[in-house]
């Protein structure tokens, strides 16, 4: 009996004939004793007289001596006491049969959304995406089977999200990869000449695939919550300037202007000065990315309130759409796919701003509509918590 359904069937039957039977037999037993005590003595019940005494009827009979031995019971009486049985066992028959019932109705009532777990489980184990298992009831099984479900959403969504960064990995990699294969294979067939124009490209698109291959590790470390961070407690100002000054020159040439409004004497918050300067570079760099020759980005900070910092990078670029904002934070995402690849974007830039920003305790998002621009806002807590406990510790 390896089903469960079987083993409760039979074990909720076997109660109800057990209680039932010994239900019966008792009953039985009981009821013989009491009525054969009744004929014997010829018990009748109980008067109250007028005065408050009990009395007890019995016939006026001749006073006669007593058998050594009790008569036995006569043919009215062993009637009787054999319908009294009959009753009894009858009544015990229908009991049975209907806890029979209810025990493999309960059985199959209790075993059923196990089923459905065990269906919806098999599903996963052969790559697919089940249907969501019905939830029935408040017990501890259907709270089993909302768990199942929201586990079974989280697989599908981290198996698409796979899937999406495996694609985006590939065709991030076949550009650079195709470039470096037909100079190579040109030069090698005297075809092309290994002119220093050429030996720069190859090297640019070898730096671009290092770039990719760091991102992704990145990312990667972040998501699992496996990145190291040096956290020190420092003023966040001067570190944004000087990423800001560094990337002044790229500016220029898309013709962009780039201010800031960055005071000094900010409240110093738990951050990696590293991590830090990526997190500016990467919002910067996709701001100038998608606006247009002529436009503005400002990037500001400040305190927000007694807990937290917030940093701004504005736009007068092309803006998102509504409908593309909640996934642009996803890996290789592009709302604007031609354009992206035009400027030479991969489309992890925001990924990677997404995980580190909350590797550091804090929060992004975002403000856009097409044709207005963009406004990503950054907030920093001032205490992050892996610092307090470093703190507690020492």
């Amino acid at each position: 009996m390896r089903s469960l359904r079987t083993r409760l069937s039979v074990a909720f039957i076997a109660i109800a004939v057990l209680t039932t039977v010994l239900s019966a037999t008792f009953a039985t037993y009981q009821a013989r004793r009491t009525f054969r005590q009744y004929v014997e003595r010829r018990e009748v019940p109980a008067v109250q007289a007028p005065g408050g005494t009990v009395v007890t009827t019995r016939p006026e009979v001749p006073e006669q001596p007593r058998p050594a031995r009790r008569p036995p019971l006569g043919a009215r009486e062993l009637l009787f006491s054999s319908r009294i049985r009959d009753g009894i066992w009858t009544g015990t028959g229908i009991a049975a049969l209907l806890g029979v019932g209810l025990a493999l109705w309960l059985a199959h009532r209790m075993v059923r959304p196990v089923a459905d777990l065990t269906s919806a489980a098999r599903v996963i184990t052969r790559g697919g995406t089940p249907p969501p298992v019905p939830v029935r009831g408040q017990d501890e099984i259907a709270e089993l089977a909302r768990a199942f479900n929201k586990m079974a959403e989280r697989l599908a969504a981290d198996e698409e999200q796979r899937r999406r960064l495996f694609a985006g990995v590939a065709h991030e990699l076949r550009t650079p990869l195709s470039v470096i294969q037909g100079t190579l294979e040109g030069v090698l067939d005297h075809v092309l000449e290994p002119t220093p124009e050429r030996i720069a490209t190859l090297h640019s698109q070898t730096l671009l695939l290092a770039r990719l291959v760091t991102d992704l590790r990145d990312l990667s470390l972040a998501q699992a919550g496996q990145l190291q961070l040096n956290l020190q407690p420092i003023d966040a100002g001067p570190v944004v300037r000087e990423t800001l000054e560094a990337l002044a020159p790229l500016a220029d040439e898309r013709r962009v202007a780039l201010r800031a409004d960055v005071p000094r004497g900010l409240p110093r918050i738990d951050v990696d000065p590293d991590r830090l300067r990526q997190i500016v570079q990467n919002l910067v760099e996709n701001a100038v990315r998608y606006t247009p020759s002529g436009g503005e980005i400002l990037v500001t900070m400040q305190a927000d309130d007694a807990d937290s910092v917030r940093l701004a990078v504005s736009d007068t670029g092309v803006g998102v759409d509504a409908a593309d904002l909640p996934h642009i934070f996803r890996h290789f995402y592009r709302a604007d796919q031609s354009r992206a690849r035009s400027s030479g974007g991969m489309g992890l830039g925001l990924a990677i701003v997404k995980s580190l920003v909350e590797a550091h305790g804090g929060r992004v998002t975002v403000d856009s509509a097409v044709g207005r621009g963009s406004t990503f806002t950054v907030t920093f807590p001032r205490r992050h918590e892996a610092a307090k406990a470093q703190k507690a510790v020492v």
